[in-house]
């Protein structure tokens, strides 16, 4: 494994996952790209507009602003989470 990437475990949506990313990855690149989870919008990238707000252990954040190797252990919920067969409810 390459030297910058790191192994965190954490769970999205209620589902327990473990991913390998860079160090520098944020948690909006993370939930967009690894996890194509595209509900959470890349908007500033400067932690202004909210477009990329999720809940990481209850509390909104926005993940343009937080790296995703500081999600190790945290739950973390996306728009996704909110549907049932597809649906928002």
């Amino acid at each position: 494994m390459d030297m910058n990437m790191h192994i965190i475990n954490f769970t999205i949506n209620g589902q327990k996952t473990n991913l390998a990313v860079p160090g520098h990855m944020t948690l909006l690149h993370m939930i967009r790209e690894e996890l194509a989870l595209t509900g959470t919008k890349n908007g500033c990238e400067a932690g202004e507009c909210g477009a990329c707000t999720v809940l990481v252990d209850g509390e909104p954040v926005n993940s343009c602003m937080v790296l995703a190797v500081e999600c190790d252990g945290a739950d973390i919920f996306t728009i996704e989470g909110l549907t049932e067969n597809g649906e928002l409810y």
